[in-house]
């Protein structure tokens, strides 16, 4: 019986961790192979390459970014040969077994952690055994009890770390590795707060395997664990391992309940880490403890912004800050100042998502009570509810592409410290809500511009409202590039006068012996603009270095 396992990745930066451990627990025992695509990727060119192999069972793991193509390679596998056996898991299909059973070409699925359950069922399959197994849900029988892998077994088989299928790329992607699982918490919009306890992976496993990583090429380490810092030994554990055993080039990304931190680890972060190396992940969703009471969010936003601030002072760690649009009595008006709370503080990056009412979750079956209308197809976005229309909603996702392109992209720093210490100071919602609705008048695109484009865009908003932002602007854009730029950002002289008065001060030679200068330089490295009070700026791109000259 041959078997294999898929899935969709949503970019091929990204791996499975799942698909590895299903293969490195049952690869001895069955002819097991696996094989991930990208939700780019043509549905039917994956079917193709799967039934050319001839196998007798295929097990496709199912998340939220890739619901529509793992139904549709079901429907096409079972279209092409009927006597395939499809199994799914993952975490979209474990807690509405039922509904894919009746509703999608499958025969099994497997709810929850499935590296044993599936071996199980593969055997039973194998040896036409009784299937009625607990979490493996057919047509038959429907389970609804959620598997939890036994981590003392688990380590027991080769580490799914170290697979030689993954050499040759995995400078190139994302490696995810966990030291727990499960999650302490219960937000009620969360799959996580469905499972029960949390289990950590030895010491002695995590170290070693930890140790290998970067021994590699890897680059990125991102931590799976849903509350990395939950318990301060173990955190301490891995952190102290990561800082002694540090590599330039590699970054290791956590997801932070930055509650629970103290000033003792805090300044112990501060003083060891390296530059560069941790990026902190923290959830902060909501300042508003109505909302924070009714998703069962515990959180003291007082400690929290306290203890980001004091991390942000370190200017060692990157920190990326969530928000959520939609949760349960939050208004748009109330909303805008979660964003302005969480704002203020002033990260590296801001993400703002929206409420997703994902199946299993506490808040998809109490939908009604929030008078919550969402989307039936995944990722199960809402669209309105009683505290929040659909009108605020747009608008919202309006200010989120204003964020991810101005604060999110890091091109623009100098510019917007310029405005949130000037003209929108406590104002961050109001510059993003107003670009964005710049961006709808204007019909801007929003796709396919250039990087100039981009300033331009922003430069002509911001004279709308009376602001000058030239020269913050023109800093941020050559901040850019580490050689001249084949375009400019702003169209203050032609291309023409800028090519002849290149020219013409590569020929003064006195200016040239003053700055230590060429003729070459001036016209190759140098990027040039005319100054308010008369004369010119002159950007000169030594690479990773630029130098400032005025010319008159």
């Amino acid at each position: 019986m041959k078997v294999h396992l898929t899935t969709f990745n949503a970019k091929y930066i990204h791996t499975s961790m799942a698909l590895r451990w299903l293969y490195v627990v049952n690869k001895d025992r069955f002819d097991l192979s696996f094989s991930e695509y990208t939700i780019k990727e043509s549905v039917s060119v994956v079917a193709d390459n799967i039934l050319e192999g001839g196998y007798d069972v295929v097990g496709i793991s199912v998340s939220i970014w890739n619901v529509k193509q793992s139904r549709e390679l079901a429907k096409i596998l079972k279209e092409q040969n009927p006597d395939i056996i499809i199994i799914t898991g993952g975490p979209e299909v474990s807690y509405e077994p039922q509904f894919f059973i009746n509703n999608w070409d499958v025969d099994y699925v497997v709810s929850g952690e499935g590296e044993f359950v599936l071996g199980q069922l593969l055997d039973a399959l194998q040896k036409g055994n009784n299937l009625n197994i607990d979490s493996v849900s057919s047509k038959y029988n429907i389970s609804y009890k959620t598997a939890q892998a036994d981590i003392t077994e688990l380590i027991k088989f080769p580490s799914p770390y170290r697979l030689e299928f993954d050499n040759n790329e995995r400078r190139n992607r994302i490696t995810y590795f966990e030291t727990s699982r499960g999650c302490p918490y219960f937000c009620q919009y969360c799959l996580s707060s469905l499972e029960k306890g949390v289990r950590y992976f030895p010491g002695e496993y995590i170290v070693e395997n930890l140790k290998y990583l970067i021994d590699s090429d890897v680059k990125q380490i991102k931590f799976l664990d849903r509350t990395f810092n939950l318990n301060k030994k173990h955190t301490m554990t891995v952190f102290d391992f990561l800082i002694e055993n540090h590599r330039p080039g590699l970054n290791c990304q956590f997801e932070i309940y930055a509650d629970l931190l103290n000033d003792e680890t805090i300044e112990y972060l501060n003083s060891k880490v390296p530059k560069n190396y941790f990026r902190f992940e923290i959830g902060i969703q909501s300042t508003h403890e109505p909302t924070n009471v009714a998703v069962k969010r515990n959180q003291n936003f007082s400690l929290l912004s306290s203890n980001i601030e004091k991390i942000m002072k370190g200017d060692v760690i990157d920190l990326h800050l969530d928000l959520i649009a939609g949760l349960p009595f939050e208004t748009f008006d109330r909303f805008r100042k979660s964003f302005n709370d969480v704002f203020r503080l002033r990260a590296k990056e801001v993400q703002l998502g929206f409420l997703k009412l994902l199946r299993g979750t506490n808040l998809r079956r109490d939908a009604l009570i929030y008078g919550y209308k969402f989307y039936n197809e995944a990722p199960y976005e809402i669209i309105s509810g009683n505290d929040i229309s659909e009108v605020e909603l747009e608008r919202i996702r309006d200010v989120e592409e204003a964020l991810d392109k101005f604060w999110n992209s890091g091109r623009f720093a100098s510019t917007m410290n310029f405005l949130f210490e000037g003209p929108y100071f406590d104002k961050y919602f109001d510059f993003f809500d107003e670009m964005g609705h710049y961006y709808k008048v204007k019909n801007l695109p929003r796709m396919g511009y250039q990087l100039e484009d981009l300033f331009n865009y922003l430069d002509q908003f911001l004279k709308s409202k009376g602001i000058d932002a030239c020269d913050f602007l023109r800093e941020d854009y050559y901040s850019n590039f580490k050689i001249r730029p084949t375009g400019y950002w702003s169209d203050d002289i032609s291309k023409a006068e800028r090519k002849k008065l290149l020219y013409t001060i590569g020929q003064d030679k006195d200016f040239l012996s003053k700055h230590n200068l060429t003729r070459k330089i001036i016209e190759k490295q140098t990027a040039i603009n005319p100054l308010k009070d008369g004369g010119y700026l002159l950007t000169i791109f030594f690479g990773n270095k630029k130098q400032e000259l005025v010319y008159f």
